[in-house]
């Protein structure tokens, strides 16, 4: 029963985004701003924002452990399909990439700035990207915010049910919104480790799902690699499996110069394609670990 929630959820979640609804970021935002200021001289410090993940944890767990072993079992597959819903999701970014493409294909690079600039981190913003760099991050953020929002939050359900993906979504929250900013950091380094088996393999599902010759050849090294940020290793995984430089612009312009106007809609198009066949990946994954009966 659980592999079918996840596929409702994630197709509802999936309509949701379409639509731009049931953006839970402001929420999220709100109640971590909630948490108590952080004392002159120990800004750094991050050990109340982990005691709420503790507490968040045991509290949702106790849940689902207390509804599984009574009459009220059935109450699990709702409280199920709701925590996917509300953690899983990427809305607001669809109009803005199709808005960026436009902007692209017209020649109107400032235009195309001016769609995506809000959804780049502070870093990728300050840098002053040329029109190559810029497409170059905005696909590199595309790849690292569906990982985290949909791939990062299924793997943890699938293990430990939803209190996994309610810590994960709060986790997220907390490094991008924690009020003292020289303690989201250590939130960083807990999503990186908790993220390093399932970006893994979701590198490899780009393989499998793309050209797997060609990450053969580029990125099957760099994948099995103790130590590497998730968001480069995403980019290098996908840009080996995607054929015709779909993620290289400066190989693309130069052996395709008259389809030049076109390259960010299509290259867009193909790194969704190309998430989409990987989430296929897993579901078939699951699939077969719901007959085998481990994942029910």
């Amino acid at each position: 029963m659980n592999f079918i929630i996840l596929l409702l959820a994630y197709f509802v979640r999936r309509r949701l985004d379409a639509s731009g609804r049931l953006d839970l970021d402001a929420l999220f935002r709100a109640l971590v701003s909630r948490a108590p200021a952080a004392k002159p001289g120990k800004e750094h410090r991050a050990t109340i924002g982990f005691l709420m993940l503790v507490l968040v944890f045991v509290s949702v767990l106790a849940l689902d452990y207390w509804l599984r072993g009574g009459d009220w079992s059935p109450m699990t597959w709702p409280l199920d399909f709701v925590v996917l819903l509300l953690t899983m999701g990427l809305p607001g970014w669809r109009d803005a990439l199709q808005a960026y493409g436009e902007s692209w294909r017209r020649g109107d690079m400032q235009a195309a700035w001016h769609h995506v600039s809000h959804l780049l981190t502070s870093d990728q913003r300050a840098e002053g990207l040329e029109p190559e760099g810029l497409h170059c991050a905005v696909t590199s953020r595309l790849l690292a915010q569906v990982f985290e929002r949909y791939f990062l939050v299924v793997f943890w359900f699938v293990l430990l049910g939803p209190a996994g993906a309610v810590v994960i979504r709060l986790c997220l929250a907390l490094r991008d919104h924690w009020p003292s900013a020289p303690a989201r950091p250590a939130f960083g380094r807990l999503i990186a480790v908790v993220a390093w088996v399932p970006v893994r393999l979701l590198a490899i599902s780009f393989g499998l799902a793309g050209d797997l010759g060609g990450w053969l050849a580029t990125a099957k090294r760099r994948t099995f690699v103790l130590r590497g940020k998730a968001p480069a290793l995403l980019f290098d995984s996908a840009n080996g499996a995607l054929s015709s430089y779909a993620l290289d612009p400066v190989r693309f312009e130069a052996a395709h110069p008259d389809d030049w106007p076109d390259f960010g809609a299509r290259s867009l198009s193909a790194v969704r394609d190309l998430l989409n066949r990987s989430f296929l990946v897993w579901i078939c994954v699951l699939a077969l670990l719901a007959i085998a009966g481990i994942f029910n």
